[in-house]
């Protein structure tokens, strides 16, 4: 018995010293996924927020009333204050809240050896840290 629980406990140890050396070569990789991962986030949440002020823009200036009368219809434009309002309101927050200082911030806290924030970490998607033609495109 008790040379079988040492060959157990050679072969747990020599697993887990090269599972030691795996993960510390990996670490400058995924540091970097990480980075473009978080560039690739905040860039799409930006273009979403940017689309949602547009989409407030264009709920404000073309939204149609049809007036109904007896002799005849007719439609008018009138602004929907509280539908553009909605759109406004939302874009506007998360351009803020993903905004390129915020970004800078971020990533300026996880090169200083931080973690990434919670609600960011819980945003991060598998898509962010592939690379598509449109990033290669853009030089990201």
């Amino acid at each position: 018995m008790p040379i079988r629980s040492l060959r157990m406990y050679l072969l747990l140890a020599a697993l887990g010293c090269s599972r030691f050396a795996l993960a510390q070569s990996a670490v400058p990789k995924l540091g970097r996924d990480t980075v473009f991962a978080v560039h690739k986030l905040f860039r799409e949440k930006r273009a979403s927020g940017n689309g949602l002020l547009a989409a407030g823009d264009s709920a404000a200036s073309s939204t149609k009333y049809v007036q109904q009368s007896a002799s005849s219809t007719r439609v008018e434009k009138r602004p929907d204050a509280l539908g553009s309002a909605a759109f406004f309101g939302v874009g506007a927050l998360k351009t803020s809240r993903y905004s390129v200082e915020n970004e800078a911030s971020v990533l300026k806290l996880y090169a200083e050896g931080w973690g990434l924030p919670p609600d960011i970490r819980r945003k991060l998607r598998r898509k962010h840290f592939h690379r598509t033609s449109r990033d290669v495109l853009s030089g990201q």
